[in-house]
């Protein structure tokens, strides 16, 4: 399961938008047990890192972080931050340090808001709950992440499969491919011939079945140890 902790953690608020009953809430809310600390699941850049509005700690997102996922058109969005340790124009990769988990801007606890959008955009509501594999349900149930080929997702990835969610998946598999020295190209979660070649490289080094797709032995191998 992807989420931003490597801890256990439970969602306090589901993604919700149902605007005919007035609910509205784009994103998840996660609320870490043991540990609050909050790490990239993806490979990417940070755009904002900051307060949203400095003269105003109660606003919005308080602390945010915004990282664009490869050189894709999504956006990974990380609210409420109590602390941060990155900063705009920083590359991260999965497992890096984002910041600590919070109660800053429009909140009423200490939890995350954690949200992908279509846009660098404050004002676009165009969210994609389902990349993150979280139920769409709140529950107390305490949850694990996964760091290891669960950051691939759940479906076989392969050439010509290049809409949402598939598109951040590729562009995680182009970066940790390249990051391993198999050149994918551009993390741009476009799964072409220059993708399928790379993935067919890695496959042959690892004695894999060698087919140009991304299934679990493949998403094992490539976040093996």
């Amino acid at each position: 399961m992807i989420a931003p902790y490597k801890g256990t953690f439970r969602i306090s608020q589901a993604w919700n938008n149902l605007r005919s009953n007035g609910t509205l809430h784009q994103g998840f809310d996660l609320v870490g047990i043991a540990d609050k600390r909050l790490y990239s699941p993806v490979y990417g850049t940070v755009v904002r890192a900051g307060w949203e509005n400095p003269k105003n700690a109660k606003q919005g997102w308080g602390r945010r972080v915004v990282v664009r996922i490869g050189k894709t058109r999504f956006y990974m969005y990380f609210g409420h931050l109590s602390s941060i340790a990155v900063t705009a124009g920083q590359t991260v990769k999965p497992g890096d340090l984002i910041g600590i988990e919070g109660s800053t801007g429009h909140s009423t606890g200490s939890h995350l808001h954690w949200e992908i959008r279509e846009s660098d955009n404050h004002n676009l509501y165009r969210d994609m709950p389902q990349y993150s594999d979280i139920p769409n349900a709140a529950s107390r149930t305490a949850r694990a992440s996964a760091w290891d080929g669960s950051l691939l997702g759940s479906a076989t990835l392969a050439a010509g499969r290049n809409s949402y969610p598939a598109a951040i998946h590729n562009a995680t598999l182009q970066a940790r491919l390249s990051a391993l020295g198999f050149d994918a190209g551009d993390p741009d979660g476009l799964f072409g011939a220059k993708t399928t070649a790379a993935v067919k490289q890695f496959q042959l080094s690892r004695s894999l079945t060698v087919d140009g797709k991304v299934g679990a032995k493949t998403k094992a191998a490539l976040f093996a140890p």
